[in-house]
């Protein structure tokens, strides 16, 4: 079950990329994994649980 959807505003909560604004890009259904996409090149895969709303 999908927790955010695509083109919601997030970040996440560890690692380099923690606190920088982000968009979901794809959910990939197999592993429950959310693309994130946070500049025009970089994107990451990460789990629903790495991942906080944008506020």
């Amino acid at each position: 079950m999908k927790k955010f959807k695509i083109g919601e505003g997030v970040t996440v909560n560890s690692g380099p990329m923690k606190g920088i604004y982000g968009n979901v890009v794809w959910y990939n259904e197999e592993n429950g994994e959310y693309l994130v996409r946070f500049t025009g090149q970089q994107q990451l895969f990460y789990t629903a649980d790495e991942i906080i709303a944008w506020e």
